[in-house]
């Protein structure tokens, strides 16, 4: 995770820290403990010697290393288990999992949370979802619109018509647990930062493609979530002001209206390959006339691959070029639903992005991640996990995880 424990010293953070890195990693060594918190090697032996008396942690048998060898840790017994929520304009996805990431338990159903009543039936649907798992550390929710702040969880998210939206509160008093919110793509990002690209590199950003165009954006290892926690809404970029296209957000020829899933496919009525009026669709059928798409430009329709997959990706790559400039990030990860056909995305995506790019920026990396709907609540449960990691442990929920963590260590939550 980067340098993100550069500064933790020997802070009550350190234990907690030690928990979670143990239930997300597996068996480490004292000196891999020390390296990845980036604290002392004297720190970590003397939490870990508290760890094992109060039997939260145990010393393994298998001797590790060259030279001078080393006998691992690990977390003893049930290491606990987060639940993630993804807000979405028609449905909401829950999963549980464990603190490694494996998914045990998912379910989806249709819903509208702007409807009236909308936030107390969510909260119903999330309540039977929860009680099924008596050792949570806490909830995370992704939502695709702007939070205050994770921790108290105020949401204005203009596409499922929610303003000054108590999600936060409302899911903290009823379910009686820790509970995170923050936007969909910055969820996915600290994912990233707990279970993937994050843990090699300080600054990166997240791109997703599918209904809108997204991003999320890690900068020395600290989420930016900017002054009004809706930074990194490269999706709103103006592309075509000129263009006849508006997003649902009211904004002209930006790349959300031109290259989300409703605009691709108006994109593909303009230039005659459907007469059909699936962009206004649900997501699902959406991607499925897309994935049509895809399927006759990969049996040879040169015209679907070049002016709508090509075309698209043309744009997200100019787009993201600027973005690499100004941000100069070590990597880029690209997610959404669309990764299913991006590989007649990257083309264009590749030539217009190394032709945008400065010189020093000209081999940033990116990776393009494989895709399934429950990775938008897994992304939010990694809320959850990354408090843990939190060089801040002054937050209320932070502090509330760490306990449950250490009370389900000890047992009490079995």
């Amino acid at each position: 995770m980067g340098n993100q424990f550069k500064s933790l010293g020997a802070s009550s953070l350190v234990p907690a820290a030690m928990l979670g890195l143990l239930g997300v990693r597996g068996a480490m060594t004292r000196a891999e403990l020390a390296a990845s918190l980036h604290v002392s090697s004297a720190t970590i032996t003397s939490v870990s010697k508290q760890l094992i008396a109060r039997n939260m942690v145990t010393e393994l048998d298998e001797i590790y290393g060259e030279g001078r060898p080393a006998r691992p840790l690990a977390l003893n017994g049930n290491n606990g288990r987060i639940a993630g929520l993804k807000i979405a304009p028609s449905h909401v996805t829950m999963v549980i999992s464990g603190l490694d990431g494996k998914v045990f338990t998912q379910n989806t159903e249709p819903f509208h949370v702007a409807e009236d009543g909308g936030i107390d039936e969510m909260t119903r649907i999330v309540q039977r979802f929860v009680d099924k798992e008596p050792s949570l550390l806490g909830l995370g929710v992704g939502i695709p619109g702007a939070v205050d702040s994770p921790e108290r969880g105020v949401v204005n998210a203009p596409s499922i018509q929610l303003r000054n939206a108590r999600i936060g509160e409302t899911l903290q008093q009823r379910l009686g647990m820790p509970v995170f919110v923050e936007n969909d793509v910055n969820a996915l990002a600290i994912a990233e930062q707990v279970y993937g690209a994050g843990r090699s590199c300080s600054t990166y950003m997240v791109l997703t493609i599918g209904r809108g165009i997204g991003c999320g954006l890690v900068i020395n290892d600290e989420m930016h979530r900017g002054a009004n926690g809706d930074a990194g809404e490269i999706g709103h970029f103006p592309m075509q002001p000129d263009s006849d296209r508006i997003c649902p957000d009211g904004h002209r020829g930006c790349l959300d209206s031109l290259i989300g899933s409703s605009g691709l496919l108006a994109r593909a009525r303009e230039l005659g390959l459907s007469q059909g009026a699936v962009s206004e669709a649900p997501i699902d059928e959406q991607m499925e006339a897309i994935d049509e798409y895809a399927q006759r430009a990969r049996s040879g329709n040169a015209r679907i691959r070049a002016d709508l997959f090509e075309w698209a990706g043309d744009l997200l790559g100019k787009a993201v070029a600027g973005a690499v400039n100004l941000f100069d990030p070590e990597t880029l990860v690209l997610l959404g639903e669309g990764m299913p056909q991006w590989d007649l995305w990257e083309p264009g995506f590749e030539r217009a992005l190394r032709a945008g790019l400065m010189e020093s920026r000209r081999s940033v990396p990116y990776l393009a991640g494989s895709w399934d709907e429950s990775r938008w609540a897994l992304g939010a449960a990694a809320l959850v996990i990354s408090s843990l990691f939190n060089r801040s442990d002054s937050g209320r929920m932070s502090k509330a995880v760490r306990s449950r963590l250490s009370q389900i260590a000890l047992g009490k939550y079995a």
